[in-house]
């Protein structure tokens, strides 16, 4: 009698194809790694010494975790992954205790008490930036940098308002050497999310390798770009460098590229997909143009993180003849055929 192979189901996402999770996390942490290595030069070598503790504070809690449980420890990278993605999410003068808290609480709660990876239905590094948010919203919005030109040991600092936060108080767009300057990425901002340029050539790659899909990313992206010309124009519709500004400024990059296209806090179908980029793209300008900050990509985010399993429910596509239900509704046949 012949041996056959055993199919072993395990946790989402479900992805067709050769690559394990630890080679697909290894090749984000790639592409992280420019934005990474530019922080440290824009921002101070402090900033590596960040990146470092929310390393080594995710990762010691997932070990204890695992321990705790009596369960082999899967060497996945996805805690790195998400302690390089929550310290991007920092203001350069962040305190040591940010990216210790912030990593302890994305991988404790927001990952591990969820039945870990594929079972957290928010992004972890989102996660553990909302908490730090809440516990210190003045710390985490006042950010300080280097005076310009950006040196990588410089012992004065400047607490100004950020691009974004400069075009939403003045209502004027940058100028096109302000856009160049943060499309390159030597201006003021979150740790990460300065460099237009190295993210969107990691988006690029990510695509090459087919770690993450085009859509969602794009879908946000024109949908902002879109809400800001209609918007964000005194009495009229907004100028092409207002528009710019609002794609190339604070953290949609970094969130549409690398927290949005998170496999399992996001919806696994086309259609779905579209929708979940679309609702992002449309509570990021809300949340920009009327709300209490110029901010607003990562809470949106998470909003729609918490609308995926709606979304995967009502479009996913089903056995010809099942019924869809949701509630009271009942539709023969919803979402086609498989």
């Amino acid at each position: 009698m012949t041996d056959h192979p055993i199919l072993q189901v395990t946790e989402s996402p479900h992805l067709v194809g050769d690559s394990t999770t630890r080679e697909i996390m290894k090749w984000v942490l790639i592409a992280l790694m420019p934005s990474t290595l530019l922080a440290g030069f824009l921002f101070g070598w402090r900033v590596y010494g960040l990146f470092f503790l929310a390393l080594l504070t995710a990762q010691v809690c997932e070990i204890l975790w695992f321990k705790l449980r009596g369960q082999a420890l899967t060497w996945d990278l996805s805690a790195l992954v998400t302690a390089v993605l929550l310290t991007m999410n920092l203001p350069p003068s962040a305190p040591w205790y940010f990216p210790v808290i912030g990593s302890s609480f994305a991988i404790i709660v927001v990952k591990e008490c969820f039945g870990g990876l594929g079972y957290n239905f928010l992004n972890p590094a989102l996660g553990g930036r909302a908490l730090l948010v809440a516990l210190f919203f003045e710390g985490m919005f006042k950010i300080s940098w280097p005076n310009p030109p950006f040196a990588r040991i410089a012992p004065d600092a400047v607490t100004q308002a950020t691009p974004l936060a400069q075009m939403k108080e003045s209502g004027q767009a940058l100028t096109s050497a302000e856009l160049w300057q943060a499309f390159l990425g030597n201006t003021g901002g979150r740790i990460g999310e300065t460099s237009s340029l190295l993210l969107l050539l990691a988006f690029i790659f990510l695509v090459y390798k087919k770690i993450i899909q085009p859509q969602v990313p794009l879908i946000i992206l024109a949908t902002v770009a879109l809400g800001a010309w209609l918007f964000a124009g005194d009495g009229g519709l907004a100028d092409w460098r207002l528009v710019l500004g609002q794609v190339l400024s604070g953290g949609l990059l970094l969130g549409a590229i690398f927290m949005a296209t998170d496999y399992a806090s996001s919806p696994s179908t086309s259609f779905g997909q579209v929708l979940y980029g679309f609702g992002i793209g449309v509570l990021i300008v809300v949340f920009r143009f009327w709300g209490a900050t110029s901010e607003g990509v990562s809470y949106a985010i998470l909003t729609m993180n918490c609308a995926t399993p709606l979304i995967d429910r009502l479009f996913r596509q089903r056995v010809l003849g099942e019924k869809a239900t949701l509630g009271k509704l009942k539709i023969k046949g919803w979402g086609g055929t498989s």
